[in-house]
């Protein structure tokens, strides 16, 4: 994407909260929770209609290592077979699982040199966090300007950095941070003055064109992934693995951008207390025409039923594979990548975390399954569905009416008028359902009934308190917790 619209420096905030007017944030912050707009007659955005940020995004293996049973037996932990309990809305799931990542980090460090030896225990609960925080841009074709005033912006973070501070998750896996590097390194300031200790890593997915620090087409536009652990964590940036977009790359200062780029940002995560490594992903596929597999499977039912002639609908049909198509490769070039850094063993596996666009038993829901991978939510008992974008409670996710986007247009314009409105009424009722798209992935494999239980919940929905969502995007956050007693 090459950008035509600049941004202000100063709409997208600063590098730190020290820099702004403390009284200023704070009274933004007072009136985001309130659900007030930043000024007289704007909305949540700064303006009354929706950013349409999903379809103009600006991004704008299978060899595992040890299993759960052997991490668990190192840290001396009890080996029973599992068992299956709810409690209080959360999900648990006790399975014969591996669960390599969470006891892996239960023993991880920062980036602190570790001058002593592994006592060998692992941490006794571990929580992972995937949070799409959004970037708040307004994406249209080839202009990408500020979705909300940098007042917004600054009260959505501090609301983050709060909320982050009550769940302290260990592992953070994080989408959408805008610019980088400096709103990740805000994030590690501001959790900081919690009295918490995180490292980070990131990786640019989305630059426009930017030829040196400070000197680019639109100067804020450094959209991408990232990476945190707390202490005593370790971790290290593996590498950002471009996963489609053709010709172009992003870094933090330097880039070229002709078309959207999607990365996978993988990190290596250490725990010090057992020595032992895995595989961290940060991940955002492609997103194209908003549910495309649910879309398919209606117009499957339509044909069916006589409702729809097959010559009418296959350019729409063939549009809306084509986002499935090009995630299905994403997904292949993710995994094949992992297979290769697997290969050697020094991995006890991989958890893979993000916005990945699709549903479940999607295609490419089906490719990761095959790959090896677990979608979390499976391993966990649950009583309900966890809808990650719902906008029919999040008014961030619910505001204004969705746009119909230009290829889908495009795709039907052959019909009658009175036949495309119903087409785009279907596509815009769509969207106002509640769906699963934020994913947590772990590699796994049958074990000796290792002990322990999971739990799955939402990050980030309103409350009494605090109406208003930092995001419009709900986290997925994840909870193992080795003795079951305590479960």
């Amino acid at each position: 994407m090459t950008p035509s619209a600049k941004i202000d420096a100063g709409d997208l905030g600063g590098p730190h909260s020290a820099q702004r007017s403390h009284r200023r944030r704070r009274r933004a912050f007072e009136r985001y929770l309130q659900g007030h707009p930043s000024e007289p007659g704007a909305g949540l955005y700064g303006s009354p209609h929706r950013r349409h940020r999903r379809e103009a995004d600006t991004g704008i293996g299978i060899g595992i290592g040890k299993t759960v049973v052997g991490i668990l037996k190192n840290g001396g932990a009890d080996t029973n077979a599992l068992a299956v309990r709810e409690s209080t809305g959360l999900r648990y799931c006790l399975g014969i699982i591996v669960l390599p990542l969470f006891f892996y980090i239960t023993g991880c460090a920062d980036s602190v040199p570790h001058t002593t030896a592994p006592s060998g225990k692992p941490m006794q609960r571990i929580t992972v966090l995937t949070y799409n925080t959004l970037h708040g841009l307004e994406t249209s074709g080839w202009t990408v300007k500020p979705g909300e005033s940098k007042e917004v912006h600054d009260a959505r973070l501090d609301l983050q950095f709060e909320q982050l501070s009550q769940v302290q998750p260990d592992l953070i896996l994080l989408q959408e941070v805008n610019p980088l590097p400096a709103i990740a390194e805000r994030y590690i300031a501001a959790l900081e003055t919690f009295g918490l200790h995180y490292s980070e890593v990131h990786q640019v997915d989305a630059c426009g064109v930017r030829v040196a620090p400070g000197v680019a087409i639109v100067p804020h536009l450094n959209n991408g992934l990232a990476v945190l652990v707390k202490a005593p964590l370790r971790l290290r940036k593996i590498t950002g693995l471009k996963l489609s977009g053709g010709f172009g790359r992003c870094e933090d200062f330097i880039g070229l951008q002709t078309g959207e780029l999607r990365y996978a940002l993988i990190a290596e995560v250490e725990n010090p207390n057992t020595g032992r490594k895995l595989l961290a992903v940060s991940l955002h596929l492609h997103s194209g025409i908003e549910r495309d597999a649910f879309f398919i499977q209606k117009i499957a039912e339509a044909q069916e039923q006589g409702k729809v002639r097959q010559e009418d609908v296959e350019d729409l049909v063939s549009v809306l594979q084509e986002g499935q198509e090009r995630r299905i490769n994403e997904v292949r070039v993710l995994v094949r990548k992992l297979v290769n850094l697997q290969a050697d063993g020094t991995y006890l596996g991989a958890i893979i975390g993000g916005d990945l666009n699709f549903e479940p038993d999607s295609p490419e829901y089906h490719e990761l399954e095959q790959a090896g991978y677990r979608d979390t939510y499976t391993i966990a008992s649950h009583s309900s569905d966890v809808h990650s974008y719902d906008p029919q409670r999040n008014a961030l996710a619910g505001q204004g009416e969705p746009e119909v986007p230009s290829s889908l247009r495009q795709a039907v314009r052959h019909l009658p008028e009175s036949q495309q409105q119903q087409i785009f009424e279907a596509y815009r009722k769509g969207l106002s359902q509640p769906r699963r798209i934020d994913f947590l992935f772990l590699m796994m494999k049958p074990s000796d009934d290792p002990k322990g239980c999971l739990r799955q919940e939402l990050f980030g929905e309103p409350s009494a308190v605090q109406a208003q969502p930092g995001s419009d995007h709900y986290g997925v956050l994840v909870t193992y917790v080795a003795d079951l007693s305590m479960c």
